[in-house]
């Protein structure tokens, strides 16, 4: 992500990129040298308390980004934050109050609210009438085992790529009412869940199913599904194949193919992504010179990792959570997980 970031900030006409931290300081100096001007820190304060440094992206594992948030903007640094917020909604509501205290404008990496896929579902909602069901799927096959895979990060697949589904819940359909949930660790070399199946409720009556796994070999892509009174919209698309951006809208006795505009530029990491990192960060950039609020904000990034919280406690508890959660007891997610083994 630190690449994806640095490709598409030096993009902004606003925007020069004059520093990079890696834990590996040889990955710093070779991203570096591509950017002239930058430089590579052996310390991420290095970064956080430069006077000369005015934003600061984070793309740093997720136990990480308590403290570097708030280094950054007690030293009066813009923030754009890649998901998830945090390990635990208890970390995230302190740094929310943490960006509410300060002058300062902080995202969250939710670029997918800006994917040329979700731009058109939107502008077809209206045409599906009340929207009463929506359903995701992000399955992808991962036998590799990493950081992302610790108890240190008090979460797996839900929290690395379903928060992204749970924040597109919420954005066509309002506030999770309450969750039920069922997490396993299907691969034992791993500490938290590879697997997710969750049952959602929204406050404006939608009803939700979202699925997500690291086990999935048919394809990379994300599928969703939204239902309405008078039709239904399924759209998909793939992290790595841009022929995979796909929007069916169906009517009553219909079924038309919505074609997807491929822009020239899209991203080299991700290029079924397209342009959204870009667009994310262009909009990132001028709620920042125009002092208004980004669309993803810290409450945006703070809820989908709430709702992941209150799908470890359905499956600790076996139970409906409603939500939001009150109180948190953080030793409960490590229960949870103590649980998922499926052997």
């Amino acid at each position: 992500m630190g690449r994806v970031y640095a490709r598409w900030f030096s993009r902004n006409t606003h925007i020069q990129v004059v520093a990079f931290y890696n834990r590996t300081f040889s990955r710093a100096e070779a991203l570096a040298q591509k950017y002239p001007g930058a430089c590579a820190r052996k310390s991420w304060q290095e970064v956080t308390e430069d006077a000369g440094v005015d934003v600061v992206g984070i793309c740093t594992p997720s136990h990480e980004h308590l403290a570097q948030l708030r280094s950054a903007v007690a030293a009066g640094k813009h923030v754009l934050c890649e998901k998830p917020l945090a390990r635990d909604v208890n970390e995230c509501r302190r740094m929310v109050e943490i960006g509410a205290a300060a002058p300062v404008r902080v995202a969250v990496g939710f670029q997918m609210r800006l994917h040329p896929v979700i731009r058109k579902v939107d502008e077809l909602l209206p045409r599906i009438g009340r929207l009463f069901h929506l359903d995701f799927t992000l399955g992808m096959y991962r036998p590799e085992i990493g950081w992302r895979h610790e108890i240190l990060q008090r979460g797996g697949v839900l929290k690395e790529l379903g928060s992204h589904l749970f924040d597109l819940g919420r954005y066509w359909a309002g506030e999770v009412s309450a969750i039920t949930a069922r997490n396993r660790i299907i691969s034992s070399a791993r500490e938290v869940e590879d697997y997710s199946v969750n049952l959602l409720e929204f406050s404006s009556g939608v009803s939700g199913y979202l699925c997500s796994n690291y086990h999935d070999r048919r394809s990379r892509s994300i599928f969703g599904h939204l239902m309405g009174t008078e039709g239904q919209i399924a759209w998909q698309f793939s992290p790595y194949e841009t022929k995979d951006s796909r929007v069916v809208l169906f009517g009553n006795e219909s079924k038309e193919e919505i074609p997807i505009e491929i822009p020239e530029e899209i991203d080299h990491v991700y290029p079924g992504h397209l342009d959204s990192f870009g667009r994310n960060i262009d909009h990132f950039v001028e709620c920042i010179i125009t002092d208004r609020q980004p669309e993803a904000g810290l409450v945006e990034g703070m809820t989908a990792v709430e709702i992941a919280d209150a799908s470890y406690e359905s499956t600790r508890l076996q139970k409906r959570i409603e939500l939001p959660l009150g109180d948190f007891d953080l030793t409960n997610i490590e229960k949870c997980f103590d649980r998922m083994d499926a052997r």
